[in-house]
């Protein structure tokens, strides 16, 4: 192999070196950003479950009181009857 077939392929290999550098930043720009927006989509998923959950709560004490309500008017009624 003569010196100039040497030095093309010792070139080829940086530019694939170079190349591989390039696509590794990339894909680490990439990655930080999907765990960026994984961390933002945690956040809304896990306010979104308290919202439910503090609607759940107040549902279910809304409807305690209207059985009360029921309750007190079934009483009044078999009273009165």
């Amino acid at each position: 192999m003569d010196d100039e077939a040497i030095v093309g392929q010792i070139d080829y290999i940086e530019e694939q070196v170079d190349f591989l550098i390039e696509l590794c930043n990339s894909l680490k720009s990439e990655n930080a950003e999907l765990k960026g927006k994984v961390e933002t989509l945690e956040g809304e998923l896990q306010e979104k479950t308290q919202t439910e959950t503090a609607f759940a709560e107040q549902r279910e004490n809304i409807r305690g009181k209207i059985d009360g309500l029921m309750d007190r008017l079934n009483n009044y009624i078999d009273v009165t009857s």
